[in-house]
């Protein structure tokens, strides 16, 4: 046993399994960078002594992971809702099965990092590409246990945003360091594999680390994981040097379990009510019709997005594949257009930043946006992103609201993705007399966090939103808003 505490085995342990990562690392990912962080890491493993000895490099670490930690279980917890929406997102691509096409394209086996043309390659291409990896398993074995796993997707989700908070406050405090240590640690190489999976594979473009306040790619979240394996690292060479926060016992216990009591009740509130800060483009405040709108730069002043058209182009023999700029084409034959994307150089201001929030009539198929978004006065919108979950206790609530706008000539829509014959059944359920529109349904999810949510529009601005929770009193809100 003491020969497994000793220096020489931590240094023949660490460098072979670096090497082991380095020699493994798929085409998707540069061995030079890979290599930098091992180098690093053995480097702080093996020389944890000469590390320690520097007090405010632990002290820095430690706050910064903690205070990371806690920032982005924060945002996660202000929209649990959003949260597990991107775990359920995560949760339908592993059931499938672990698949991953990495493409080879050259002959020394490196690879061009996520092709991002690929998905309109592979549709269009005739002949298949040399596969380099492809690994899969059974969706039938494994499916279960992510259908289980997405049908509890927003326990998992206060879980743990709630952990990432908690942990954050216990490092910070300087309580049960190891044991802290330890959980972070795995929480981080879990996200890791979860990051790198799906950059390298392309399966989930967002990975919804710091909800919407922070969009990271795929790319972007693997490297913020191993920056912060790197951090807690050097944490834990040094966790000697972390002192409880406070000596008082009481003082110490008090903030540290109103954190920790803080870190689960934050999320389940919001989950029970809505989001306490709205980063999501449907906010408070936002002109829905302008925000649906392609703006135009000459009229409104806005800046376009600057594009750079990418033609990646694939040698008929070599099968390797490289990326051409519009004024630099391949004049040799033997290359085949392969796929093309437009990079972004500059993002502007002129998109829309309401998708796909198109309001539909379900007899006609006519769009309404027009006349409903310029609608002038106060008017309502049901919005059920998912009919058959949604809650039925708000019904006679909804239904007595409904009446008092009918009264007093307040227009009032339900909005929803289901078909008309599924419309019907729900009328037939809950006696809903109120007309209901169709409009997609992630479109729908983003709009507010509640199946059903009441969102209140005054001259096309979103004025106010309501959880089924909280569904208000016609006669109160007129008061309030009119």
């Amino acid at each position: 046993m003491e020969f497994l505490k000793g220096r020489i085995f931590r240094f023949v342990a660490s460098v072979g399994l670096a090497a082991i990562f380095y020699f493994i690392c798929p085409p998707c990912f540069s061995q030079t960078s890979l290599g930098c962080v091992l180098g690093l890491l053995v480097i702080i493993i093996n020389f944890n002594t000469f590390f320690a000895r520097f007090r405010w490099l632990t002290t820095c670490t430690r706050i910064l992971v903690g205070g990371l930690f806690i920032f982005s279980g924060f945002i996660k917890a202000n929209d649990p809702v959003g949260f597990s929406i991107k775990l359920e997102e995560y949760f339908e691509v592993f059931g499938q099965g672990f698949s991953c096409d990495m493409i080879q394209t050259n002959g020394d086996g490196k690879s061009e990092v996520n092709i991002p043309c690929e998905e309109e390659a592979r549709k269009n291409r005739a002949k298949e590409v040399k596969e380099v990896k492809e690994v899969k398993v059974s969706a039938s074995i494994i499916k279960p246990m992510y259908d289980f796993l997405g049908q509890h997707s927003i326990l998992l989700a206060i879980i743990i945003c709630g952990l990432e908070m908690a942990l954050g406050v216990l490092l910070l405090m300087g309580i049960k360091v190891r044991m802290t240590l330890l959980l972070l640690l795995s929480i981080i190489l879990f996200f890791s594999f979860l990051t790198f999976y799906s950059a390298c594979c392309n399966k989930v473009t967002s990975c919804g680390c710091f909800g919407d306040a922070i969009k990271l790619t795929p790319w972007e979240s693997f490297w913020k994981d191993l920056i912060l394996l790197i951090l807690i690292a050097i944490i834990f060479v040094g966790q000697e040097n972390i002192k409880l926060l406070f000596r008082n016992r009481i003082l110490l216990v008090g903030i540290a379990g109103l954190g920790l009591f803080a870190s689960f009740a934050f999320p389940i509130y919001t989950y029970r009510h809505l989001p306490l800060i709205d980063f999501r483009p449907y906010a408070i405040g936002t002109n829905l019709w302008d925000a649906t709108q392609i703006k135009n730069p000459k009229k409104t002043g806005c800046v376009a997005d600057s594009v750079v058209m990418i033609f990646y182009y694939q040698h008929a023999k070599s099968k390797i594949i490289k990326p051409f700029t519009v004024d630099k084409l391949p004049e040799d034959t033997l290359w085949e257009y392969y796929c093309r994307y437009d990079r972004t150089i500059r993002k502007g201001n002129c998109n829309a930043t309401v998708l796909d929030f198109n309001l539909t009539d379900l007899e006609s198929g006519s769009s309404l946006n027009d006349s409903l978004l310029h609608r002038k006065g106060i008017q309502f919108m049901l919005i059920m992103y998912d009919i058959d979950k949604a809650d039925l206790t708000a019904m006679g609530k909804i239904n007595l609201f409904y009446d008092a706008c009918l009264k007093n000539k307040t227009p009032f829509n339900g909005l929803s993705n289901a078909s008309n014959e599924r419309v019907e059944k729900y009328r037939v359920e809950t006696g809903a007399k109120y007309p209901m529109l169709n409009v997609d349904g992630t479109a729908l999810k983003t709009a507010i966090r509640s199946n059903p949510g009441l969102l209140m529009l005054k001259d096309g601005v979103v004025t106010a939103m309501w959880h089924a929770n909280d569904f208000p009193i016609y006669s109160e809100v007129i008061t309030k808003y009119k």
